[in-house]
């Protein structure tokens, strides 16, 4: 059409008249280009937004800080077990009886700040660290041992409950402090601690591993329990056996994710609303419901971690969000590599290949997890629901480090690959570094 108008002009002999009319249709063309543009863009935007990006509100951000660091007014993180906020307290009825009984007793957690292979060294090895016991009177000499700490793992799992049970798409969560906690237990103490006597002091002997211990520290994310009110009087549904309840959740704020804790709870269904959460219980009354608040980030804040602040982010993208809403994966090379390169983390490695390689049952423990393996699965408690046992072959990634010596390197390996086994459950999915 334009290669049109153009030989048209050139046809007019005035020269006069065919810079006028030139001059005309430029700006015509302009202005419709402009305006034909901005109505696309509009358009894309509107296609784009129409596909709601549920997964945005439900980021999980997690990171770890001393205890005497903690900052109170900090609205965005907070300790995931609340009892790490208070300083240790020993009960020495309670350590006494474990002992007269040779029970071994947790005394208090420790954070081992080092690559996962020495974790896994550390806690396999069962070594026995000689310590001192000082109390309001005397000082013991004692023996200890670390054993890996389950309580934030569980916490994980109570978490994952409460996305399916809320009918919320999981993403795995990336969270590798926890994994990096390690009760400190006590196994025997050469003279008996009087009942009388108050434990002042715990000194440990960590050998070649003290160099990575750090004490008293506090594992946070940006989950908070809120207790929210129904507003008004239930509306009995139309079974005439449930009712529904009004809970608004604007003074918390619309842009947050929410988890209805069906814990103890009767529960059939939540429908989410704009700016408030529909209950289906058979309580008849109003009440009050536990809540988990998924704090979205601000990215104007001017809070700073001393320790990495990881997520299980990823880029928010019109295929991403389809995708997610379809709950339908392309197995494809470029949709691994797409996915796996959503994730903000990804910023640590670089994805190289893959490969596949026939299962080898020699070189399986009793979990089904491959010997030695630089990876874990932080979705151990789902192992079941998304693998069976009769698998054949192990899906290899391989992954280059931008910093070989960050602490952290397969830990954020370990998450990618947790999350691509949800994607290919037929495999045994692995990464290595290279």
């Amino acid at each position: 059409m334009k290669s049109e108008i153009y030989e048209k002009l050139n046809n007019i002999e005035n020269l006069e008249e065919r810079l006028i009319f030139k001059k005309i249709l430029s700006g015509l063309f302009t202005s419709l280009e402009e305006y034909t543009e901005n109505r696309f863009n509009e358009l894309e935007e509107r296609v784009f937004n129409e596909v709601e990006d549920i997964k945005g509100k439900y980021n999980v951000f997690c990171t770890i800080a001393k205890r005497e660091d903690l900052d109170p007014t900090n609205e965005f993180l907070y300790p995931i077990l609340q009892e790490d906020v208070e300083e240790n307290i020993y009960d020495i009825s309670e350590i006494l009886e474990s002992l007269k009984e040779k029970q071994p007793i947790s005394m208090f957690k420790i954070f081992l700040k080092c690559d996962y292979l020495m974790v896994k060294d550390i806690l396999d090895n069962k070594k026995t660290f000689k310590g001192i016991i000082e109390t309001n009177k005397k000082t013991y000499e004692a023996y200890f041992s670390l054993k890996e700490n389950r309580e934030y793992i569980k916490k994980t799992n109570d978490l994952y409950k409460m996305f399916i049970n809320n009918n919320i798409p999981w993403t795995t969560i990336n969270n590798p402090y926890i994994y990096k906690m390690a009760n400190v237990v006590l196994m025997k103490c050469e003279e008996d601690i009087g009942t009388d006597e108050e434990i002042n002091k715990i000194s440990i002997d960590f050998e070649e591993y003290d160099k990575y211990v750090q004490y008293s520290m506090v594992p946070l994310w940006n989950i908070k329990e809120v207790s929210l009110k129904s507003l008004g009087f239930p509306m009995p549904c139309d079974d005439k056996v449930n009712y529904e309840h009004m809970v608004s959740i604007e003074k918390e704020g619309k842009n947050h994710g929410y988890l209805v804790n069906y814990e103890g709870v009767n529960i059939q269904y939540i429908r989410f609303m704009k700016d408030s959460l529909v209950i289906c219980s058979s309580e008849e009354e109003g009440k009050k419901w536990s809540v988990y608040k998924v704090i979205s980030k601000n990215d104007l804040s001017i809070d700073i971690y001393d320790y990495e602040l990881m997520s299980n982010e990823a880029d928010s993208s019109f295929i991403g969000k389809l995708s997610l809403n379809n709950k339908c994966n392309v197995k494809t090379m470029a949709e691994l590599e797409r996915v796996i390169s959503s994730f903000k983390v990804y910023k640590y490695l670089e994805f190289k290949h893959l490969e596949l390689k026939e299962k080898e049952e020699d070189k399986f423990n009793c979990k089904n997890e491959i010997k030695n393996s630089e990876t874990y699965s932080m979705n151990e408690f789902i192992i079941d629901e998304i693998r069976d046992g009769h698998i054949r072959k192990i899906l290899i990634l391989y992954f280059k480090a931008k910093d070989t010596n960050y602490y952290l390197n397969r830990d954020i390996l370990s998450f990618l690959i947790s999350e691509i086994q949800l994607f290919y459950p037929e495999y045994h999915c692995e990464g290595r570094l290279i």
